[in-house]
């Protein structure tokens, strides 16, 4: 009986061990295959007081993959002033996604409200409602790649005789 209660308890051990092995496996080939993406945003100066944007998504786009290589990061709810933003700047998104070479990312613009000078409050018009960015870069495993994407306030807000417009437009893309 003693005998038998050993090798019960020596199979019960060996079987924890070999979850446990298998567990730190399955970690261990995870995180080899896993990066981390950041994305910021920040602004040039413009003749606004405020620019609350709201993003409603972020999406990267994997290279030599079709539609389906699209992934969409976690976002912020809350509006960003890019205006705030002159030289900080500020979580946009993040996500752990596939390590290898990314083409694009495409930000979704879901309103925007400016405030102007005089204390004017604005309601912009967002015609394509996205941010199109075309800049490869490459995440690598176990490391976060940062990407800062600058918005030109001065390029992206347009006044036309039907109200304001914002259509963003790219001022630069830094990669740390």
């Amino acid at each position: 009986m003693e005998s038998r209660m050993k090798a019960i308890l020596s199979v019960a051990v060996a079987a924890v061990v070999l979850l446990g092995a298998f567990g730190v496996y399955m970690a261990v080939s995870n995180s080899s295959s896993t990066g981390r993406i950041t994305i910021m945003v920040k602004d040039l100066p413009a003749e606004w007081s405020h620019v609350n944007v709201t993003f409603s998504e972020v999406k990267i786009h994997q290279a030599e993959t079709n539609d389906s290589g699209w992934m969409n990061l976690a976002t912020s709810s809350q509006s960003i002033d890019l205006k705030a933003l002159v030289n900080v700047s500020e979580w946009l998104a993040s996500g752990n996604v596939s390590t290898g070479k990314y083409t694009q990312i495409r930000i979704v613009v879901e309103s925007v409200v400016g405030t102007l000078l005089d204390g004017t409050i604005v309601n912009f018009t967002v015609p394509s409602g996205e941010l199109k960015i075309i800049h490869p870069f490459n995440v690598t495993s176990g490391d976060t790649t940062t990407l800062t994407v600058d918005i030109d306030l001065s390029k992206s807000i347009i006044e036309t005789s039907s109200g304001w417009k914002f259509k963003p437009v790219l001022g630069s893309i830094v990669q740390e």
